[in-house]
């Protein structure tokens, strides 16, 4: 998954994590993060996940889309820190964390089958003596 962070204009400060691809990034209802900041276009640019090549920026040929500063034309390989600008905004790019699954009922049943042999232990042990 990658998290997409707002660092300026007017949505500054939000995240958007993209789990499903392609991510589209621009002024319209469609757009999954929206931003209405000066030069951003209705579809700026979207993000795809290609597995062998990891997740390509594509930009909209007229819109100016920046990565770390540079023109970005057409496709361009993006990767974990990279700053994406889309007309005034800049969005960082970073890859999100990780969710922990819950390990409750895994560990209640290890402490189940612990005590459960500790238990026949003494059990057996009394029972030879």
């Amino acid at each position: 998954m990658l998290l997409l962070k707002v660092l300026s204009g007017s949505q500054a400060g939000t995240e958007k994590v993209a789990r499903r691809f392609p991510f589209r990034v621009g002024r319209q209802a469609g757009a999954q993060l929206q931003l209405e900041d000066p030069g951003v276009w209705e579809d700026h640019f979207s993000v795809e996940f290609q597995p062998r090549e990891g997740f390509i920026l594509v930009a909209r040929a007229e819109a100016i889309t920046t990565l770390n500063g540079e023109a970005v034309q057409q496709r361009v390989t993006v990767r974990n820190g990279d700053i994406i600008g889309a007309g005034s905004a800049q969005v960082r790019a970073w890859l999100s964390p990780a969710r922990q699954r819950s390990g409750m009922f895994r560990e209640a049943l290890i402490w189940a089958a612990v005590i459960g042999v500790t238990l026949s232990q003494i059990v057996l042990i009394y029972l030879l003596t």
